[in-house]
């Protein structure tokens, strides 16, 4: 007696492969416009699907076959004889492609269209997409091109022009653990959120690889997924090794961070694994300061309220130095000879924010409502000014290295009132005369510039305005000296600049003439000196500057001092051909 036959296992990612639209997971804006556009019966001769693996392309392909025919999931013969799918990456020769083109002449034989599904198209050989041009421009009524690919960007333009294409994007965290809890409801298998979460981060937006993952699992687990076997069994590192690394860091205990990293590197896990991790780590936390911000993160709920709860004691300044820091061990770790000293150093560098933190003194007041960290907080005079007093109190005089005995006369014969003390030097008025005062609050000579210089208590009488009669011939050798002078400066390109411009003078306005924009520019970087040393050289406070630009005849243009972009206008002038040659080309102009 013949054993019974064992069922024969399939792989989660074929049995539960969709086979009608609302199974398809993650791509409802191209599912539904793919459905309305069956409804509306406008169906295209090619569609184009592209996008990462694993993301639904074959299979909406095979179920918008289905669809335009009205063909149920298990009508597989009459399937077989309007579908047919091809692998551009072993069937990429011209040969192949003509075998289509002579096919898709034969009407179906049941159902309205035959569908070809070209996958990986982006594998089709120069010559074998010239041979699909035309018919996929022009396909005989009942032929309808679908093509599938990974890579849109090898494509040729005109094949792209020819189809509608459509973008299928990674599927989002949330969605996968969806899917994969109803299969785990289908199959009878326990698994925590947390468990599946991994998978779905692991597969990186590719839904079959996280079935694949998935049923790897359950060959090594059973029935029965929880969070701690599944991280063991991918080589993930749990969330807890993050949050305690922070927490080392933020109190500066270095060595226990060290610790943390070797014990990482001694279960088999790779440094740079770990320090990717970290920057992630650190970008939830980021995340969690705001609320706004907490959707961002792709993590189950409860580990979000962990986020949130170490975040509240991690200052925001911390977090962005840190995540600097991660960032650049992340991009120098390729190239460094020693990896695990610059994980090492990474993590004593987060402790050193921590610390320079606490040894930051704290910000004090200063004069103006300002805040320095550094300048120490100014004392209150002892004896303060009184508001009323006008007159400014005498300087602090200076003390002589050797006093002397004043004499008889000078001797005062009683002793005088006690003077008020000078305020500090941020509030009280400058004095009378230049002189090097000692600032006692600040303990530092405060040395006298034209700012210290005492003025009267009235109103100065502003400086009276120059008006010194000005000639042409006195502005022209101002002007030739202003030349010598920036050529004895070094300075070259205005020097030949200045020398092509030209001068004149009238009715107190200087006038300068240029040749080109660029000249323009150069000139009027230096007009304010410009205007300051007419009006010192001539004694004229009224003189005015003016900068034009030449206008010069096509003819007789001269382009020794012209841009590229002036010369190319001269040029197209001359030749009005230049520029059909130049839009021929599709070549742009530089500013």
């Amino acid at each position: 007696m013949e054993a019974a036959q064992q069922p024969q296992y399939t792989v989660s990612a074929r049995k539960y492969r969709p086979q009608h639209w609302d199974a398809v997971v993650g791509q409802d804006s191209i599912t539904r416009t793919l459905k309305q556009a069956i409804d509306q019966e406008q169906i295209a001769q090619a569609y184009l699907f592209c996008g990462p693996r694993g993301v639904g392309k074959t299979t909406s392909a095979r179920i918008f076959a289905r669809a335009i025919n009205g063909f149920e999931a298990n009508d597989q013969e009459d399937y077989a004889f309007n579908v047919f799918e091809l692998d551009a990456a072993s069937n990429n020769k011209v040969e192949d492609i003509r075998s289509i083109v002579d096919q898709v002449r034969i009407p179906p034989q049941q159902g309205q269209y035959k569908v070809y599904i070209i996958d990986e198209v982006h594998m089709l050989s120069q010559a074998a997409f010239n041979a699909f041009l035309k018919t996929l421009e022009e396909p005989p009524p009942h032929a309808v091109f679908i093509l599938a690919t990974t890579e849109k960007h090898k494509i040729l333009p005109t094949i792209l022009s020819r189809c509608q294409i459509f973008d299928f994007h990674r599927i989002t965290v949330p969605d996968m653990v969806e899917h994969l809890k109803g299969i785990c409801a289908k199959e009878g298998i326990e698994a925590e959120e947390a468990a599946l979460h991994v998978v779905a981060v692991k597969a990186d937006g590719a839904l079959r690889d996280a079935l694949s993952i998935f049923d790897q699992l359950v060959a090594f687990a059973g029935k029965k997924l929880d969070y701690a076997t599944v991280a063991e069994h991918l080589h993930v590192l749990d969330q807890e090794t993050y949050f305690d690394v922070v927490d080392a860091v933020r109190e500066a205990e270095v060595a226990k961070a060290l610790l943390i990293l070797d014990g990482i590197i001694s279960r088999g896990f790779d440094p740079h694994h770990f320090i990717s991790g970290l920057g992630a780590h650190l970008r939830n936390l980021l995340m969690s300061k705001d609320s706004s911000t907490v959707a961002l993160m792709e993590v189950t709920d409860d580990v979000k309220a962990q986020f949130s709860t170490q975040s509240a004691s991690v200052d925001l300044r911390f977090l962005v130095r840190a995540l600097d820091a991660v960032n650049q061990a992340d991009v120098q770790y390729k190239g460094s000879n020693h990896q695990r000293l610059l994980v090492e150093l990474t993590l004593m560098q987060l402790a050193s924010f921590t610390e320079a933190e606490k040894k930051k003194p704290e910000l004090t007041p200063i004069e103006a409502g300002a805040w320095s960290a550094d300048a120490p907080s100014p004392k209150a005079p002892a004896n303060p000014v009184p508001a009323a007093t006008s007159a400014p109190p005498a300087p602090a005089p200076i003390p002589d290295p050797e006093p002397k005995p004043a004499p008889a006369a000078e001797q005062p014969k009683a002793e005088e009132p006690h003077q008020p003390a000078p305020a500090p030097a941020s509030v009280r008025e400058k004095p009378k005369a230049p002189t090097v005062q000692a600032v006692p609050s600040l303990g530092i000579a405060a040395p006298s510039t034209l700012m210290d210089v005492a003025k009267p208590a009235e109103a100065a009488e502003p400086a009276a305005v120059r008006e010194q009669p000005v000639t042409a011939e006195a502005v022209e050798k101002a002007w030739e000296a202003f030349i010598v002078t920036v050529e004895a400066e070094g300075q070259f390109n205005l020097h030949t600049t200045l020398k092509a411009t030209t001068m004149g003078f009238n009715d107190s306005t200087i006038t300068l003439t240029v040749l080109n924009r660029l000249q323009t520019e150069q000139i009027r970087e230096v007009q304010l000196r410009l205007n300051q040393y007419f009006a010192d050289q001539l004694e004229n406070d009224t003189l005015k500057l003016v900068i034009e630009m030449a206008e010069l005849e096509s003819a007789t243009a001269s382009t020794e001092f012209m841009n590229d972009r002036e010369r190319y206008d001269e040029m197209v002038k001359k030749n009005p051909k230049l520029e059909e040659l130049r839009k021929r080309l599709d070549l742009d102009l530089l500013a």
